[in-house]
């Protein structure tokens, strides 16, 4: 029997890079998987390749609402949640004087205030099913400082702290909260091109990271970790034996 049968997990940005790797390994292990994301489109051809044991939720994290009528659904369908792998992120690179309105709260939205909803939710359906697992991904950049990464830097650095409060707030109810700290992951949607590409920025952003170093340290010297070996490190958190946690686990390339 696949080593996670019967279990529901909930993966939020679950149609791109890492998401998207974690939301496939799950389902192979035999998972019940509920795809999060903002993509109708998306989320249907993820839904067909996946099969009957995938449910896909048009879902913006960032919205409160949107987020209650999601795990509404999750309740309705299955009465219970197993694992919430806060997977949803917004990277933009930009020179701080440079920031807009819509930059900063776009990053808020995403990467602070959706796992603070996710988990908010989460929290009673995981409850239902006598303990569970929530696996928020963080950024290298919270311990290397990154120029251009302001912004992105105190939201990685508050759903750290985000973490380490609910460990500490639900052990109690066996509900074990691991932060990984994620660098760069290869595959669908992952490497270097969010700094690359970055619009009217990239002739600021790109030349300065590569004639620092910093694209030279995230990616190693094997050239960056795949989408498919992080999602083995999620795995990994979710299936140790009861008794133990994983409070922080960083995931690089070297």
């Amino acid at each position: 029997m696949s080593q996670l049968a019967g279990k529901v997990v909930a993966v939020t940005g679950a149609t791109s890079g890492s998401g998207l790797a974690v939301a496939r390994r799950f389902a192979a292990e035999g998972a019940s998987v509920v795809l999060l994301a903002r993509g109708p489109d998306r989320l249907k051809a993820l839904v067909d390749e996946l099969g009957p044991g995938a449910v896909g939720v048009a879902t913006d994290v960032g919205d409160p609402d949107s987020v209650r009528s999601a795990f509404g659904a999750v309740e309705e369908r299955f009465g219970k949640l197993d694992v919430l792998i806060n997977n949803a992120g917004l990277h933009r690179p930009c020179p701080f004087d440079a920031l807009s309105d819509g930059d900063i709260m776009a990053q808020v939205r995403t990467n602070l205030l959706g796992p603070v909803y996710t988990c908010r939710a989460a929290i009673p359906l995981l409850r239902a099913a006598g303990g569970g697992d929530i696996i928020n991904t963080s950024s290298e950049v919270t311990i290397e400082v990154f120029p251009f990464e302001s912004v992105y830097r105190l939201t990685k650095a508050g759903l750290e702290a985000l973490g380490q409060a609910l460990n500490l707030e639900f052990e109690k109810e066996e509900i074990r909260v691991t932060t990984l700290i994620q660098g760069v992951a290869l595959g669908e949607g992952g490497g270097s091109t969010d700094w690359e590409n970055h619009g009217a920025h990239s002739d600021i952003v790109w030349p300065r990271l590569q004639e620092e170093g910093t694209i030279r340290r995230v990616m190693g010297k094997h050239g960056g970790q795949t989408v498919e070996s992080v999602a083995d490190v999620h795995v990994f958190i979710v299936t140790r034996p009861r008794g133990q946690k994983l409070d922080v686990i960083r995931a690089r390339s070297y």
